[in-house]
């Protein structure tokens, strides 16, 4: 007992040096938490600046763990929704049993009014390379990894091209690869007047899924054409 006293004394600190530290860096206690969540001071004087400190440490502890949650339960909703409405996309597609007049047509359209897309463009490979060739190899090469890019940095020129007038509208866009067994047959191009529709940062797996439903579709098409 003697020998765990001196080396617990032999570890004392000045309280007044430990106050002076801790009011020159304010984050100290919030960084290293562990080490101070059970830490009471023996020096009354100071011992309301470690105690002020955790309950504010707690505070914002408590906080960033309840705007986790919050965050983990809009996600957990969006999912639910984007599921829900890719099934009924995927009904619609299915329903189509007569050949379209007009498929490219037909998708552009169901994918705005299914997804409140305000623009929707798509580029079917074999007809872009006849009709826009140079610009068609360019939003490709986009999506030749065959995953979804979002992107709000695409220049006025592309957009433009890609949807004439409205270019002044668009804030941010998408390109989605139309994928056919696992080949590239065309790519969509989505575009929102909301800057945080499509974001660099935005999960694309119901994009590629929603390029995925398309080239199957057209595949279909193209084969009862056939």
């Amino acid at each position: 007992m003697e020998k765990r006293k001196k080396n617990k004394k032999s570890f004392d600190l000045d309280p007044q040096e430990v106050y002076c530290f801790l009011k020159q860096n304010p984050d100290f206690i919030t960084n290293n938490w562990n080490l101070f969540a059970d830490f009471v001071p023996a020096d009354e004087e100071h011992s309301h600046v470690f105690l002020k400190k955790q309950i504010e440490t707690l505070s914002d502890r408590q906080e960033e763990q309840n705007k986790t949650i919050q965050y983990i339960l809009e996600v957990t909703k969006n999912l639910e929704q984007m599921q829900d409405m890719l099934a009924g996309f995927s009904n619609i597609l299915l329903g189509q049993g007569d050949p379209s007049k007009d498929p490219i047509d037909f998708v552009a359209n169901l994918l705005g009014q299914e997804f409140d897309i305000e623009r929707v463009v798509v580029f079917e490979e074999s007809l872009a390379n006849k009709d826009t060739p140079k610009l068609y190899d360019e939003i490709r090469q986009r999506v030749a990894h065959r995953s979804s890019v979002c992107d709000d940095r695409v220049s006025k020129s592309l957009l433009q091209q890609i949807f004439g007038e409205e270019e002044q509208s668009i804030r941010s866009c998408a390109f989605v690869p139309i994928l056919h067994s696992d080949d590239i047959v065309g790519v969509i191009v989505f575009g929102s007047a909301d800057i945080k529709r499509f974001h660099p940062e935005l999960g694309v797996l119901y994009l590629d899924r929603i390029g995925s439903l398309i080239g199957s579709y057209l595949g279909g098409k193209r084969q009862a054409v056939e």
